[in-house]
């Protein structure tokens, strides 16, 4: 055979051989059906506006999970401390909602699966189901497909182009609250500010690791997603996204130089955004200048520390802040008594007043060994370095909500638990091959606890 002969019959075997992985790489049936919830996810509440009797997100979770667990070439979990605090602090709500006698109160029942197990499951499932590079950049393609659709929808809310909102009941004032702002399927625009902060940082992420049409999809939602945050007229949202920006930018040190670009940048897509909207001005003026929301955390934190101080071992019972807390609020010298039906504007607070000191440490603790922890685990790969950091984005993104709001939305926190399941992976499954050798990583990531 001659040498050019030879040449063409190796590319096509190279050729063959990369149509067989490809085809070997399809993704199972859990991958779909979990990429499916985190999609229903979206209308976590809102199910019945969809003309559905339920929400899919719960069920399409658990079936997803339910195939992993009986699927024997999946991974295992190792054991660790993670998960058995986790189990504990599920055990501690349940019984904090059932001895107060919450069980016959389905709304407490959700609430509870939605704020504790579900993002428990979410950090498990995430370092078990994504356990190919393959796998990952699928599901930072369904983040920036959802990122692309937050963005239009945040503008179509917004400059009332109602051709660039879908659901058209996001437009409904009588539905959720917040009407003005952008709130997308959420009916409440916190969350979209946190999810489209998040797919930000998730498309800057596959714009690194991919090239071609995805590529620049991922610039465009990156675009979009500042879009959103800044619609969201949410100044949680805002200053969690700017954080993180900074965090990153600070702690990755190949972006330390870019961060004063990245800022300037940031400072002129805001310039355009006002151009473009003029009345968009005097919106973010008046959620700057809004004092009523600070009225509302300073009232109800200061209710649960009195709670924290009369109750502190057992709190008042799980989901029962509001209905208690009326005994517990004073009216200050130095601000308006302003609302006493909503809850604590802090979830350490609030986990604290309704389960306890013992709630709040496991659920803290949770979250310290749990995402937190992931974010420091030794990356192998620079794929999996890029999980680290999308992780460590998403905790800072978390937090402002979280000491400053209830934050009790599904999707955002779900996601700040897969992203970081995903990226302790080293740490939190048993490879298959982990009889026969050890990963150098894994043993480094071990050695660090």
């Amino acid at each position: 055979m001659s040498v050019q002969g030879a040449e063409v019959a190796k590319r096509r075997t190279r050729g063959s051989d990369r149509r067989i992985r490809r085809r070997g790489e399809g993704h199972p049936a859990f991958v779909w059906l979990f990429l499916a919830g985190l999609i229903a996810n979206l209308f976590a509440g809102n199910a019945y506006l969809l003309g559905l009797p339920l929400g899919l997100d719960r069920p399409l979770f658990l079936l997803a999970a339910l195939l992993v667990v009986l699927d024997p070439s999946i991974e295992r979990l190792r054991p660790r401390a993670v998960f058995a605090v986790m189990g504990a602090c599920v055990a501690w709500s349940l019984w904090s909602w059932i001895s107060t006698g919450g069980v016959r109160e389905t709304v407490k029942a959700f609430a509870l699966a939605d704020r504790v197990v579900v993002p428990f499951l979410m950090f498990a499932l995430g370092a078990l189901i994504f356990s190919t590079p393959a796998r990952r950049t699928l599901l930072l393609k369904v983040l920036v497909v959802l990122g692309v659709y937050l963005g239009i929808t945040a503008i179509g809310e917004i400059s009332g182009t109602t051709a660039l909102v879908w659901p058209h009941w996001i437009l409904d004032p009588g539905l959720g609250i917040q009407f003005g702002r952008a709130r997308g399927p959420f009916l409440y625009s916190e969350p979209m500010g946190m999810t489209g902060g998040l797919c930000l940082f998730a498309a800057g992420l596959l714009a690194f690791q991919s090239g071609g049409w995805w590529r620049r999809a991922a610039v465009v939602c990156v675009v979009l997603s500042l879009v959103t945050v800044v619609l969201s007229l949410t100044r949680t949202a805002w200053i969690g996204t700017l954080a993180a920006v900074v965090v990153v930018g600070l702690a990755v040190p190949r972006m330390r130089r870019w961060l004063p670009a990245v800022l300037a940048g940031l400072a002129a897509l805001l310039v355009l955004l006002l151009l473009a909207a003029p009345s968009l001005t005097a919106l973010l003026t008046e959620r700057l200048t809004t004092e009523r929301s600070v009225y509302d955390r300073a009232l109800t934190n200061a209710a649960a520390g009195r709670i924290i101080e009369t109750y502190p071992l057992e709190g008042v019972g799980w989901g029962r802040f509001v209905a208690v807390s009326p005994e517990f609020v004073r009216q200050a010298d130095t601000y308006p008594l302003t609302n006493t039906g909503i809850e604590v504007h802090n979830v350490f607070l609030a986990r604290a007043a309704e389960t306890g000191l013992i709630g709040a440490a496991l659920w803290g603790l949770a979250m310290l060994l749990g995402p937190i922890r992931s974010v420091m685990t030794p990356a192998s790969t620079a794929e999996m370095q890029g999980w680290r950091v999308l992780a460590l984005a998403g905790i800072v993104i978390w937090l402002f909500p979280t000491m400053l709001s209830p934050n009790n939305y599904p999707l955002p926190n779900n996601l700040v638990w897969l992203i970081g399941g995903i990226a302790g992976r080293a740490l939190l499954v048993r490879p298959a091959w982990a009889s026969r050798t050890r990963p150098p990583e894994l043993d480094a990531a071990e050695g660090a606890l």
